[in-house]
């Protein structure tokens, strides 16, 4: 076995001294002959157009995504209605200065409570009242304190009454409810 390798060497000592020395002819007859290879032939540019299949799969590819945005921009507005039309409703409260301090209390405060029966569990909501609801809104949306009102909010809602003695202030109960009607979920 010894000898087997042995021989495999020299055949590829042989083998690599072969191609040495062919190297070197072909070095010499090149230099003798001064072989001239000529210019390099380069290809002409390929035109750049968006005829190719390429860009008109990349055209369809870029038009679904758009109409997949739009699309699911669609459904966000359409699901977003209820917000729009529960704020549009609060500015018509707000621009009748016919109503009375507590109906305008009651009516917001109706406003409030079916916007969260449409949002959260019905279970959650149906049964608050008071303070409890209060704290409820006070508990969705960081910056509101519908509980600053609590006192005010009872006489109208439970006795339609409102105290012309107390610091109720119309236009920050406004801005609190829409601020909730848009943040709340």
């Amino acid at each position: 076995m010894k000898t087997k390798w042995l021989s495999c060497l020299q055949d590829i000592n042989q083998y690599s001294l072969y191609l040495s020395l062919l190297h070197t002819r072909i070095y010499q007859l090149a230099q003798e002959n001064q072989l001239e290879l000529g210019e390099i032939l380069e290809a002409e540019p390929i035109p750049f157009t968006f005829d190719t299949l390429g860009w008109k799969i990349v055209f369809v590819f870029l038009l679904l995504i758009i109409a997949y945005v739009f699309y699911k921009l669609y459904l966000k507005y359409k699901s977003n209605q209820y917000r729009r039309d529960a704020v549009a409703e609060m500015e018509i409260l707000k621009a009748n200065q016919e109503i009375s301090e507590s109906s305008f209390i009651t009516q917001s405060v109706v406003i409030l409570k079916r916007i969260a029966l449409l949002t959260y569990k019905r279970e959650d909501v149906a049964s608050l009242q008071g303070e409890n609801w209060l704290r409820f809104l006070d508990g969705k949306v960081s910056n509101i304190n519908f509980t600053k009102y609590t006192k005010e909010i009872e006489n109208a809602v439970y006795q339609d009454i409102s105290d012309p003695s107390s610091d109720f202030n119309k236009d920050e109960f406004f801005t609190m409810s829409i601020k909730w009607i848009k943040n709340h979920a």
